[in-house]
């Protein structure tokens, strides 16, 4: 972490550069995205996975981490939940006056760019923050599956597959060699990609991670965007086999064993 001493003052407002061209508050945001808890989208040739692991605890009910804001998108976030929450709920209000004007699902890209416009309102004025969080839409369109990746700072990418979170450079370590073992790509089909997912989120978490933790959105072609948490009868053979995937990969790289994160309030 760097220390706020070394920039002087730059790091108290989202209007000033520092000498060397960064805008500070916005690398704090995120890192505070980098603190909530792992989120993962995936994109198959025939539809689209969303990932994330819940926080739980015996006095409380388990936290949303996918969320669905119309028929054929999801969303998954990681950073502060009050803003992200804030995100879903503006994502869903564009998605459905898109509908209502033009008679017709919105475009996924265009989503994104309306949430990354937003985003990047919040790094231009005197006294605003940017938005601790990270925003991760999937879904179908009719230009087929897309993930859309969203920076607290107001970028946009698309992913053929990433994550984002707690751990994420361990989940990303390993899609980056699921790809290169199918000749650089992520033509597979939704199955395969749930499959990849879970996998992927299981070698970033902490081995004694429950099934109830892990929550994940889906969509493929034609259908609409579903819910559902790795406890399910559906998902258990396919939780399963992405267990097995993920201590292949763990005893294949030597890779050490995840110790849990600090839990910290409003974190998601």
């Amino acid at each position: 972490m760097f220390r706020p001493e070394q920039f002087a003052g730059y790091d108290r407002s989202t209007i000033l550069f520092s000498p060397d061209g960064r805008i500070i508050q916005v690398e704090y945001a995120r890192k505070a995205m980098q603190r909530g808890t792992i989120s993962i989208g995936i994109a198959s040739k025939d539809g689209i996975t969303l990932l994330g692991r819940r926080k739980l605890d015996v006095l409380m009910l388990p936290n949303k981490k996918i969320f669905q804001i119309d028929d054929h998108i999801g969303a998954v976030f990681s950073g502060y939940s009050a803003d992200g929450r804030s995100l879903i709920s503006f994502a869903r209000e564009r998605a459905q006056i898109y509908r209502f004007v033009y008679g017709e699902p919105i475009d996924i890209e265009y989503l994104g760019q309306e949430i990354a416009d937003l985003m990047h309102t919040y790094t231009q004025f005197g006294g605003a923050r940017p938005f601790g969080c990270g925003l991760v839409l999937g879904g179908v369109d009719l230009m087929g599956p897309k993930v859309i990746y969203v920076d607290p700072g107001g970028a946009i990418m698309r992913w053929l597959a990433g994550a984002i979170g707690y751990n994420k450079e361990r989940a990303e370590k390993f899609l980056r060699d699921v790809a290169k073992s199918n000749g650089g790509t992520f033509d597979i089909d939704i199955k395969e990609g749930i499959i990849i997912g879970l996998a992927a989120l299981l070698v970033a978490s902490p081995p004694d991670i429950k099934p109830s933790e892990i929550e994940l959105g889906y969509i493929k072609r034609g259908e609409t965007f579903t819910i559902k948490t790795a406890d399910d009868p559906e998902m258990q053979p396919l939780l399963e086999e992405a267990k097995k995937r993920a201590s292949e990969w763990v005893k294949k790289t030597g890779e050490e064993t995840i110790e849990e994160e600090t839990g910290e309030e409003g974190m998601v």
